[in-house]
Formats: structure tokens, C-alpha cells, sequence
């Protein structure tokens, strides 16, 4: 993955999410009492369409959906029933809204099909507004801002076809605003205002998720092609262990039985098993938010680099790339000779090592100016020794960036329940913290950090 590609994408991204949710936010004036509503697209307009669309997970749009309206149909209870404490008519109505779409949030999570899950509530949806304003007489204005939640919904879970989705959403809203306008019997001019409202935050969205699949299948058609190169594989399979890799890691470490004490052993599993890994992390580069974090902690490169517990080499080929002296660092397994492929593919030099002794040796020649580790010391034992072993490697004022995210979980049984106070350990072994925004987050789970050997 050339990470300079996917940084250029983000920042086009984020430039034109931020000119949408402006004019999303505009919407606001005309909408005092739904305020809190429409600043709510315009965030998710900010960061949603790529966090939904920037993985390989078929499914994440699906469940996403449904997870969200639980938590919107949990406040449009409390604040509905806040809002209409003093009317039981009002109290039935928002009672009675909030069960038809528990319902159908239900029944899609049972019985549709991921799909046409974006087709299934944009229904549900259109359904519970036409009989809120012709039945229970909800002000018009209101209706149109929840008709705009709803089209958003649709469109940023969208599967794909998303200009013809867009479409359809655009054009059945537009008729159904027009049918409710005509039967208030207001005036014609009210027609394309709220057209034009219930246009702005349904064709930013469609943009923005437009943008995001473009982006993603370029860059599955990317690490698609080289895993052909590499394991000859046809793509379907490719896309099939993406999609079970992870699940078939955990169920081959339950079936182990390994005592987390024994390293050798614990190499060995990682070795057997190190092509189902190439795939688990291969489809894990390709989500947003490890592309984010990537492009973040890369910034961190500076002189000879080390990562250690590389995988498949996505950081250390690009600090290759960038020109960086470049250590990999790794269980000699699949994915430490695809990484070696793509290196030889790209013409990059990269060292690479399995031997704690020869990195050692090889550090101790030249030294290290950055250290990255991600998404490996969870799984040794020795988390200490670990770190105090990467620390030594460090030049004065060499710097180690690394995570230690929690421990073992159903996904992910292999990640060892880790009980050490991170930052006390490293300034007991002379090595200083530096402080990021997220860091000085009160009441905040660390799991990345930054350090400093001092000169």
C-alpha cells in the first residue's frame, strides 16, 4: 500500500466532508428545534462513509445499521418522552414510533439479508413518517429532518450502485415531501426549500461514499494482485480467507491448548500459522482506521527503523520506500516471505531478521533511530522483556512506537492479559513519554504510546 496515495485520498476526503457538513449545519437555521439532529449528520458526514466503506468486511455496513439505530431509537425515547411528558397523545405516538422501528430493527438483524438492508429501512422508515404526519399530524418541518436522517442512513450503508441508491432515495423522499407540502396545503414556494434542504445532507453523503468505494477498490484490487503474485491463489479464495482468517486463528488456538510460558511453542503455533495471519492482516491494512493510525505513526520515522512483529511489512516497505534504513523484524513464516516478495517486487532494501541475536547484533552495528511495534506484544509473554530488550536497540534520542491493546477476547483468543503499568515500567528503564493530544484525554484507555531514549 503506498500510504502517500491513501494520505492524499484522506485529506481530499476530509476537505470535501467538511464543505458538506458546513452546509448540512446551515440546515440548522431553518431547523432550530432539531439542532442537535442535523449537527449529527454532519459529524457522521465527517467520518462514517470512510469507516464504512475503506475495509473488505461485506457484512460491516449491515451491522453497523443496526447498531446504530439501537442507539438512536434508545435517545429518541428519552428525549421524545422528555419532549412530550405533559400529552399522553404525545406519549402513545413516540411509544408507538419507537416500537415500529424496534421491530424493524429486529427482523433485520434475523431475516434480511445484508444487501438489501439500506432498501429494508429506507421502506421502514418512509412507512413510520407518512403515518406519523397523515396519523398522528407531526409539524412537517420535523418529519423532513427525520427524512433526512433517514436517506442518510440509506445511502452511507449503501453496498454498492450507490448513484442509482441515491437515486431512488432522492427521487421517492423529494415525492414524499412533496405529498405531505400539497396536503398541508402550504404554498408552492415551500416545495423547493425543503427540497433543497432534503438534497444537501443526501448528495453530500452519496458523494463522500462514492469516494470511499472508489478508494477501497483500488486498494483491494492492490493487495488482491499481489497476493495472486504470491500465492497463486484466485481472488474469490483470496476474499474467502479474508473473511474466515480470523475466526480459523482462533479456533486453531483454543484447539492448541498452549502454555503462554513456553515460547518455543508458542513460536511455533505462530509459524504454523503464519498464512492464515498473512491474510488476517492483509485485509486489516485495507480498514480506515489502520490506514489512519499508519499514516499517523509513520510520521514518527526518522533515520534506521525497525518494526518489530511486522507481518506482512505494510510500515517498514514504506519507510523503505521513503528512505529509511529499514529492519524487519518477525517468526520466520508465509508472511515473513511475502513480505521479503514484496520487497524484492518493489526493488526495496529491506533487512530482514527472525533471531532476536542477529537483530541485536545488527542493531549494535549501526543503532536505531525508531522502533515500531504494532500489534505483537500482546501476543508475548514476556511484555517486559520485551520492551526493555527494543529499548536497548535505541540510539540517544531514538524514539519506540508501539501498542499494547487489551487482552483476549472471543475474536481474538491469542491476545495474553497483559497486567503491566506501561508508563511506569518505561520511565523505570529511562525512557520518557511523549505526550499526544489523545494522551492528556482524561479517564481515556492508552493503548498507543510514544517514547524517547534521551540523549
Amino acid at each position: 500500500m503506498n500510504f502517500t496515495e491513501q494520505e492524499k485520498y484522506l485529506k481530499r476526503s476530509r476537505l470535501w466532508a467538511a464543505v458538506f457538513a458546513f452546509f448540512t449545519l446551515y440546515i440548522s437555521f431553518f431547523f432550530w428545534a432539531a439542532l442537535f439532529i442535523v449537527a449529527a449528520i454532519a459529524i457522521s458526514l465527517l467520518y462514517t462513509p470512510n469507516y464504512l466503506h475503506l475495509n473488505v468486511n461485506s457484512t460491516k455496513r449491515a451491522r453497523w445499521q443496526v447498531k446504530i439505530r439501537w442507539r438512536i431509537l434508545v435517545l429518541g425515547l428519552v428525549f421524545g418522552l422528555l419532549f412530550t411528558a405533559r400529552s399522553s397523545k404525545g406519549v402513545i405516538i413516540v411509544v408507538a414510533a419507537i416500537a415500529w422501528l424496534a421491530v424493524a430493527n429486529y427482523v433485520a438483524k434475523s431475516l434480511v439479508p445484508a444487501s438489501y438492508s439500506s432498501m429494508y429501512f429506507w421502506l421502514t422508515d418512509c412507512a413510520l413518517l407518512a403515518a406519523l404526519f397523515f396519523g398522528a399530524h407531526v409539524a412537517l418541518g420535523l418529519l423532513l429532518v427525520f427524512l433526512m436522517v433517514a436517506a442518510h442512513l440509506a445511502i452511507v450503508a449503501c453496498e454498492k450502485r450507490v448513484i442509482a441508491w441515491t437515486g431512488v432515495v432522492a427521487i421517492s423522499g423529494l415525492l414524499l415531501v412533496l405529498i405531505m407540502d400539497r396536503s398541508e396545503g402550504l404554498e408552492w414556494v415551500t416545495v423547493p426549500v425543503y427540497s433543497i434542504l432534503f438534497l444537501i445532507p443526501t448528495l453530500s453523503t452519496a458523494v463522500l461514499v462514492g469516494m470511499a468505494q472508489r478508494q477501497n477498490r483500488k486498494n483491494i484490487s492492490a493487495a488482491i494482485d499481489e497476493l495472486q503474485d504470491f500465492t497463486g491463489y484466485p481472488s474469490e479464495k483470496i476474499r474467502e480467507l479474508w473473511a474466515t482468517s480470523n475466526e480459523q486463528l482462533a479456533k486453531n488456538w483454543k484447539d492448541a491448548h498452549l502454555d503462554e510460558s513456553d515460547r518455543e511453542k508458542m513460536t511455533a503455533w505462530y509459524r504454523e500459522n503464519s498464512e492464515l495471519y498473512m491474510f488476517a492482516i492483509s485485509g486489516y491494512n485495507l480498514e480506515y482506521k489502520r490506514i489512519r493510525d499508519s499514516i499517523k505513526m509513520l510520521r514518527y520515522g526518522r533515520g534506521a527503523c525497525l518494526d518489530y512483529g511486522a507481518g506482512n511489512g505494510e510500515i517498514i516497505l514504506e519507510l523503505a520506500r521513503r528512505g529509511h534504513a529499514a529492519i524487519y523484524f518477525d517468526v520466520d513464516g508465509t508472511s515473513m516471505r511475502f513480505a521479503r516478495h514484496r520487497a524484492e517486487r518493489r526493488k526495496l532494501s529491506v533487512e530482514f531478521f527472525h533471531s532476536k541475536d542477529d537483530l541485536a547484533a545488527s542493531a549494535k552495528q549501526r543503532g536505531l533511530d525508531t522502533i515500531f511495534s504494532f500489534d505483537v506484544l500482546e501476543h508475548l509473554p514476556d511484555l517486559p522483556g520485551e520492551l526493555k530488550f527494543l529499548s536497548s536497540l535505541l540510539n540517544p534520542d531514538g524514539r519506540m512506537a508501539f501498542d499494547v491493546p487489551a487482552g483476549s477476547t472471543k475474536a481474538h483468543p491469542m491476545h495474553l492479559n497483559h497486567h503491566l503499568e506501561v508508563n511506569a515500567y518505561m520511565k523505570s528503564i529511562g525512557m520518557a513519554e511523549e505526550h499526544g493530544l489523545l494522551q492528556r484525554i482524561p479517564f481515556r484507555k492508552q493503548e498507543k504510546y510514544v517514547f524517547r531514549k534521551p540523549a
